[in-house]
């Protein structure tokens, strides 16, 4: 069955969006969402920017467009011939001043090998981001390394898609050493910003509170998008509290495991964690100890009903200041459920992924649902999932 996309004009005529119909799970992802996802791969292309998601990689890419004339360049190419004229019919021009309906065409592109490689480089982008290397999960890390080249190799291999843009300098917006190198990208571009590599510690370390009598403890995961790669555990269990009762004295500990891989951060760039549940949120400042990230404070306020001891509550949010974009911390009903179900999609996405690299894995033709690896691997992960690691 031949794809079918839909070209229509956004944000009062000054974008044009080139996106697929809704699929099982809804519109396909684009940089006009209000929040970036932890799914979403995104390429920076001649005249805008092209999204995927990683957990259905062979679907056609969603585009959004700020110069349709620079674009045309490559749109025949990943969309065909039919999108491309379309596109040039729906754009607003002096002699067609009104804003065009919206239309349906026909995808089919006339170089498939550039869309392969496009849909890869945008992979290997979302992974030097998003790759959720965990040692409790035993995810190894992706070597930083190897994943440039790689990067680089690709690029070379898509350099149809960036004709006339100038090589820009690969650090994001809001990655920890960016200040000296900022960028200049489209907003919404900037909160998918695809910071670099993996780093710091192993193990599992428990809270750091000690003694006393226990009122309340628990697990839990981060918000991905609150702290760059190479800080803490992807691990939804990598975040541990307690409060404990001692000398008529309360005080919450938390410890986060450290993320796997060697540091790629500076050391002054540490997180902090926010603890909702007292009378006013607790901010507290995490120090790194071995392989984990511990911090503790006197928590004497705890709302009416104190904290139940599986955790009912409490909430930690684990952030680095300045990273991200800043919001309150997430509740069941404002998203953390779908988060975190997209999270545990993504770990098997990349466990899949890397047991291909081994051979251990049956399912050769992911179909993109996210319990198969979709598209062909990276040479980085048949490193990473192929290298005498204690992983």
């Amino acid at each position: 069955m031949t794809a079918v996309v839909r070209i229509a004009p956004a944000e009062g005529g000054l974008l044009r969006v080139i996106t697929p119909p809704p699929g099982d799970r809804g519109p396909a992802p684009s940089v006009l969402d209000p929040a970036p996802g932890v799914d979403v791969a995104v390429l920076e292309v001649a005249g805008g920017l092209l999204t995927w998601s990683v957990l259905a990689l062979d679907a056609v890419p969603v585009a959004v467009l700020d110069d349709v004339d620079l674009a045309q360049e490559w749109v025949w190419a990943l969309y065909g011939e039919q999108v491309a004229l379309g596109l040039a019919d729906d754009t607003v021009t002096e002699s067609a001043p009104e804003q065009p309906e919206p239309v349906e065409v026909a995808v089919l592109p006339a170089l498939p090998a550039l869309v392969a490689s496009a849909r890869q480089l945008a992979f290997a982008h979302w992974a030097a981001r998003w790759w959720p290397a965990s040692v409790i999960d035993d995810i190894p890390p992706l070597d930083a390394r190897l994943l440039d080249r790689e990067i680089g190799d690709l690029t070379e291999e898509c350099d149809l898609l960036f004709a006339g843009e100038e090589t820009a300098d690969s650090r994001p917006p809001d990655s920890p050493d960016a200040e000296s190198a900022a960028v200049e990208e489209p907003p919404r571009a900037t909160d998918y910003a695809l910071a670099a590599g993996p780093a710091a510690g192993t193990g599992t370390p428990g809270p750091a509170g000690a003694g006393g009598l226990t009122l309340a403890r628990g697990t839990g995961g981060s918000d991905w998008r609150r702290c760059p790669p190479g800080l803490v555990d992807a691990s939804e269990r990598a975040v541990s509290w307690e409060v404990v009762r001692a000398a008529a004295r309360t005080t919450v500990s938390v410890s986060v495991v450290a993320a796997p891989g060697p540091v790629t951060v500076p050391g002054e760039l540490t997180p902090r964690a926010t603890v909702s549940g007292a009378a006013d949120p607790l901010d507290l400042a995490l120090r790194l100890v071995d392989d984990a990230w511990l911090g503790d404070a006197p928590f004497d306020t705890v709302r009416t009903g104190d904290p139940a001891p599986g955790g009912a509550g409490l909430a930690v949010d684990i952030y680095l200041p300045g990273f991200g974009t800043p919001r309150p911390h997430d509740r069941p009903d404002d998203g953390a459920a779908a988060a975190a179900e997209v999270r545990a999609r993504i770990r098997t996405l990349v466990r899949s992924r890397l047991a291909r690299a081994t051979g251990e894995d049956e399912n050769r033709d992911g179909d993109g649902d996210g319990d198969s690896a979709p598209g062909p691997l990276l040479r980085t992960e048949i490193a990473a999932a192929t290298a005498e690691t204690d992983f």
